[in-house]
């Protein structure tokens, strides 16, 4: 394969946070040609300028189909670091589709998507949705059903306009559940938010709000999960102070845009003069099958690390990419935690240039934690 003819793969929103962290993985990764989108020109040179030869930079607004149209032709695969996602739905899929390329988007556009004969898109290919979903598929390898599974998601640091935007938008477009649980089915109201929640690497208690969420519920399914909860868990009183007033009513138009810049303060306020992280853990106790410790039970935790929410996202939806475009994904619509295989993802982020840390553990309960599956230290 010459460069002239390597895989063309489209990035919207290519010279954002999470695009901009996508684009350098893939230019790392080799064998693809990259084309750079967004709306200002200059800022799409400017990233595929460091990239080198193999990226190219093109103007596109998401919101005119003529432009996303040209965008898209000639692309092998459309990755969709746009947004906010509930307001853009599904216009960049139907445009890349109709173009002939596949498709992959680092958030789920909360549209019902419909498959197009011959073609693949994969959804929520992010951190959360997406690298969250992934943790219960990995830490549930090798063990019989009938586990119970607990996570988290924290960080601190710099909160994007649109990542604002599209947390808003989630709370209200049936994402999840607040305060419910798994337990072979959906239960309401079964737990209630946590003022002293600890996770592994984080020496501050933490205020956890449990939100099941329906990729972990569609994962508890799919994996015999007795029991399944999800929190979302802030290090800081600011940020959770502005969520808990979007909780009540709807937020459209002006209000949505204004209560968007009160988050982005918020998590400014709350980071300030601290390091930033992002987080995610995931606990599983359940029973060995198979082998000599047939029936055993165990508990293992699982924690990824990194700097930044951003660069996790665009890592994930690297892996995704090239997942679709080396043909790796069946045809039809598929949210990321339903088709990527979880190790592969984690070896994907622990090899790439700025990946995040990964700790793993087992024990048997009662005893003390026995070697990391995988390298990797807090």
């Amino acid at each position: 394969m010459t460069p002239r003819t390597a895989p063309l793969i489209g990035i919207v929103g290519g010279y954002g946070a999470v695009g901009a962290a996508a684009a350098r993985r893939l230019a790392a990764e080799g064998g693809f040609r990259l084309r750079i989108g967004g709306r200002s020109l200059d800022a799409a040179r400017a990233l595929a300028a460091g990239l080198g030869a193999a990226a190219h930079a093109v103007r596109v607004d998401v919101r005119d189909e003529r432009s996303l149209a040209d965008f898209g032709r000639g692309c092998r695969t459309v990755l969709n670091c746009s947004g906010p996602a509930y307001l853009l739905l599904d216009h960049v899929r139907r445009a890349a589709h109709a173009e002939g390329a596949d498709y992959v988007d680092v958030m789920d556009d909360g549209s019902r998507p419909v498959p197009v004969p011959g073609r693949t898109a994969v959804l929520s290919a992010g951190l959360n949705p997406g690298l969250s979903g992934l943790l219960p598929g990995a830490l549930a390898q090798g063990l019989a059903p009938g586990a119970r599974f607990t996570g988290a998601c924290a960080g601190l640091g710099a909160l994007t306009r649109t990542g604002a935007l599209d947390y808003l938008l989630s709370l209200e477009r049936d994402y999840g559940t607040p305060l419910a649980e798994w337990r072979g089915r959906v239960v309401p109201r079964a737990l209630r938010a946590e003022e002293d929640f600890r996770l592994p690497g984080v020496p501050r208690p933490l205020v956890a709000h449990p939100f099941l969420t329906e990729e972990l519920v569609d994962r508890a399914r799919e994996l015999g999960f007795v029991e399944a909860r999800w929190h979302n868990a802030f290090d800081g009183p600011a940020l959770i102070g502005v969520l808990r007033r979007s909780r009540v009513g709807r937020l459209a138009g002006r209000d949505l845009a204004a209560r968007a810049d009160e988050l982005v303060a918020a998590g400014a306020l709350d980071a300030a003069g601290r390091d930033p992280y992002q987080l995610l853990w995931g606990r599983l106790d359940g029973r060995v099958r198979g082998g000599q410790r047939d029936g055993s039970p165990v508990r293992r935790t699982l924690v990824v690390r990194g700097p930044d929410g951003s660069e996790l996202t665009g890592l994930v939806g690297a892996f995704a990419t090239v997942a679709v475009t080396e043909g790796r994904v069946p045809y039809g619509v598929h949210r990321a935690a339903a088709v990527l295989p979880p190790r592969e993802v984690l070896r994907w982020l622990r090899d790439s240039p700025a990946g995040p840390t990964i700790a793993e553990s087992e024990r048997t309960p009662g005893t003390d934690a026995v070697p990391a599956m995988e390298a990797g230290v807090l």
